[in-house]
């Protein structure tokens, strides 16, 4: 015969699986009743990917110098119609 768990077991032992099982990024774990005992039931976390190693940081690069205008000295030094007069 399988041994009656109360509810406060049952939800240790899931808030247990929840925190320190490998695959707990897949699942969750829950204390569900059935027939006056509790047991502890897996859920599947739809599109969960699993957990892997932790990796070494990725730096940002340094981004470019912005580029010089092509335009000629004549054509950035002058005014235009927005330019009050002289």
């Amino acid at each position: 015969m399988i041994p009656l768990v109360t509810r406060a077991e049952a939800e240790n032992r899931a808030r247990a699986l929840n925190l320190e099982h490998p695959e707990r990024a897949r699942y969750r774990w829950l204390a569900r009743s059935s027939d006056g005992s509790w047991d502890v039931v897996r859920l599947g976390i739809p599109g969960a990917n699993r957990l892997g190693p932790l990796k070494t940081t990725t730096e940002a690069h340094p981004q470019p110098a912005p580029a010089d205008d092509p335009r000629s000295a004549f054509d950035r030094n002058v005014g235009g119609p927005w330019v009050g007069p002289v």
